[in-house]
């Protein structure tokens, strides 16, 4: 039985208010990434500031301290995590494409796509979903480092377990991207 003309318009209607809440969804996505990526990026000043106090202190006056271990290795660990996934988004990572660079962008992204499904989500979702008891336990024992002067480390596992979440979010965004450019062949705009 053919469609009628009103149920073809709706279906047209109905993609693309889907097509819009998408867009919009990668929008969010790559507007939070930054703007959580830009604030991380200021944590590099508060390292340079522990460093040299602690440079200073350690071979100036023969006083090391014992808590510049462990906010250097916290500090660097947020402006790392809390930039892969923006790092992402502006094509930063590094990346081996010389097979892939010589082909037709329909079939990269076909690769793309590929690999995306059985390498990036199987992988993180994985580390995810191995984290997660791990960061609950953390918490509810409210655990604490053993080296230095012995700073929770709860919150350390949560913003690694945050950074993961926005990187896989990422993905999600590229992979649509590159899901639209294999069905439609052609870039999908985000403006």
């Amino acid at each position: 039985m053919p469609l009628r003309r009103g149920a073809i318009q709706e279906m047209r209607n109905l993609r693309d208010v889907i097509m819009k809440n998408i867009i919009t969804m990668m929008k969010i996505i790559n507007s939070v990434n930054e703007k959580i990526a830009r604030y991380a990026s200021f944590l590099v000043f508060l390292l340079i500031l522990t460093l040299t106090y602690e440079v200073v202190a350690r071979y100036g006056f023969n006083a090391p301290t014992q808590w510049s271990f462990d906010l250097t290795y916290f500090l660097c660990s947020m402006t790392m995590i809390f930039g892969m996934a923006t790092t992402w988004q502006s094509g930063g990572h590094v990346s081996v494409d010389l097979i892939s660079a010589n082909l037709p962008r329909r079939k990269q992204a076909f690769l793309n796509v590929f690999f995306l499904l059985t390498l990036f989500f199987l992988c993180w979702i994985n580390i995810i979903w191995m984290l997660t008891p791990h960061l609950l336990n953390s918490w509810k024992i409210q655990e604490r480092s053993m080296t230095g002067f012995m700073p929770p480390i709860y919150p350390y596992k949560t913003w690694i377990y945050i950074g993961i979440a926005m990187l896989i979010l990422q993905g999600i965004e590229v992979f649509i991207k590159e899901l639209y450019m294999l069905i439609k062949g052609k870039e999908l705009e985000l403006s």
